[in-house]
């Protein structure tokens, strides 16, 4: 930001977000579910609008935490190039502790 107000460049800063995935009383837990695993697992969690804390109204936290073990548990693991890879490698070793 000091290097772009010297010269009054517009600038934007990527600094992370913490984007919260809501889940309601009323919600279709499945896809709640879906959209929880595509907020966390999207880029192997390695983008600033990762879902980083899911809150989830407490009549519905036993079914969708239910779902949510059951699907992370069929996640594919993998290389990257592998077609059927759901979730590929952290960029090193301290940023696969970090997300």
């Amino acid at each position: 930001a000091a290097e772009g107000a010297k010269t009054l460049k517009k600038v934007a800063l990527e600094l992370g977000g913490k984007s919260p995935i809501l889940v309601f009383a009323d919600a279709d837990v499945d896809a709640a579910v879906a959209g929880a695993m595509a907020g966390n697992w999207l880029n192997a969690g390695q983008v600033c609008s990762n879902g980083t804390r899911v809150f989830v109204h407490r009549s519905v936290l036993e079914p969708f935490l239910s779902r949510l073990v059951q699907r992370t548990r069929a996640v594919r693991i993998g290389h990257p190039l592998d077609p059927a890879t759901q979730f590929g490698p952290m960029v090193s070793p301290q940023h696969a502790e970090r997300v």
